[in-house]
């Protein structure tokens, strides 16, 4: 009797896993744990084993192409052996589906066509929908087989509204959603969509923290093999500065918030085909020199492509530097279902006045912006502004955080 193949749960948030390119074709043979396919998850692309050997006699779903988690999307087994043509479960409608769809056909007439052509949808996305007066004929689908998903009925422009911005633009070529991008582009529409942002921007005097960094730099580089950066004295001020504000270490969740004890800090990277957040577990409660080697070591796995699912989970606050450059400020994109993130703009040259004995002098100091995007329906501006000004105050008198 033939296995099936199905799409792994990879993650705790995982319900849909896209192909980025099969390994293996129909009718080569296949052994247990070689890798067959690689999956695109919501974080990162996984390549995955069998778990049986044989002949792979039939793939559902192409290159590029979607499933649900835990849905048959081929078989392996003896040559010859038969195996459904169609994917199982491809065809079948949930009862709230067909519900749905039920009540559609008796709402009462309107003075527009009646369409009578089966559209796939899911439930949510025939809601949205119903509520935005969109025909979902005309909205293309992104999941298995082309049903439509809410995302997309959300996204969804009638050609009215695009067409004066696109009939003068010179023709190029269409580069369709994929792999790492999708993820990327479908996490952040939905936290811009579901939360209320706000971004609050605070300056800080970096002279003293780059005056610890060399006293520190030799001592921290002969412990951990590592070079000390700004980034992890940044992050060390924003732990601190998070067990004085909790209310900004938490999820937010439909049925409520959920707020932590420790920090498992998330630091953004950039590879070469998007942006993952590795995360450092326990951050909190980590001197400044295992700081660096924890910051230093996820960081590099997220480069060098060998992080884990697991590696990537249980976030609960996320810093995003943009390291050497010229942008001295930005509006991070909060990453669900943490509630916060802090961005870290370039450093600058600053040219300030200073009060000395001989009376005001002009000097040059370096800086940097804190921007801090947080969720307004956890938490107002007023203590947003004081948690934010808190790191600045560590940052611009950084021996307390050696205490």
């Amino acid at each position: 009797m033939a296995n099936e193949v199905l799409m792994p749960k990879l993650s705790s948030t995982m319900d849909v896993g896209t192909i980025t390119t099969w390994l293996k074709n129909e009718g080569d043979s296949v052994e247990i744990g070689e890798a067959i396919f690689e999956v695109m998850t919501d974080k990162i692309a996984i390549e995955v084993e069998a778990y049986d050997e044989g002949i792979l006699l039939k793939k559902y779903i192409g290159d590029g192409e979607s499933a649900p988690v835990n849905s048959v999307i081929a078989y392996i087994g003896e040559a010859g052996e038969d195996v459904p043509a169609e994917m199982p479960g491809a065809g079948s409608e949930t009862a709230e589906e067909t519900k749905a769809e039920a009540a559609e056909t008796t709402e009462p007439a309107k003075e527009t066509t009646i369409v009578t052509t089966k559209v796939r949808a899911t439930p949510a996305a025939r809601r949205i929908a119903r509520e935005k007066g969109i025909d979902l004929q005309k909205v293309q689908g992104s999941g298995p087989k082309g049903r439509i998903q809410a995302l997309d009925v959300k996204e969804y422009q009638e050609p009215a509204a695009v067409v004066a911005s696109t009939a003068k633009a010179a023709e190029g070529e269409l580069i369709p959603w994929s792999g790492m991008r999708k993820v990327i582009a479908d996490k952040m529409s939905e936290s811009k969509h579901t939360i209320p942002h706000v971004t609050m921007n605070a300056e800080v005097d970096l002279t003293k923290v780059i005056e610890l960094r060399k006293q520190l730099l030799p001592m921290v580089e002969e412990r951990t093999d590592e070079r000390l950066s700004f980034l992890e004295i940044i992050a060390k001020a924003a732990m601190v500065a998070l067990k004085a504000y909790p209310e900004f270490n938490a999820h937010a969740y439909a049925e409520g918030i959920k707020q932590f004890e420790q920090v498992n800090l998330g630091v953004a990277v950039a590879v070469s085909d998007g942006l993952i957040v590795p995360v450092v577990e326990q951050a909190d409660q980590k001197g400044l020199s295992d700081l660096t080697a924890a910051v230093k070591a996820v960081t590099k796995k997220a480069r060098d492509g060998q992080l884990m699912p697991a590696e990537m989970s249980g976030g609960t606050f996320t810093i995003s530097s943009l390291g050497r450059s010229k942008v001295q400020t930005f509006n991070p994109i909060i990453n669900l279902p943490e509630v916060a993130i802090l961005g870290v703009g370039g450093s600058y040259d600053k040219l300030v006045v200073e009060d000395t004995p001989e009376g005001p002098q002009v000097a040059t100091i370096t800086a940097l912006n804190l921007c801090l995007s947080f969720d307004h329906r956890v938490a107002d501006g007023a203590p947003a502004a004081a948690f934010l000004s808190m790191i600045v105050d560590l940052l611009e008198n950084p021996m307390s955080l050696l205490l």
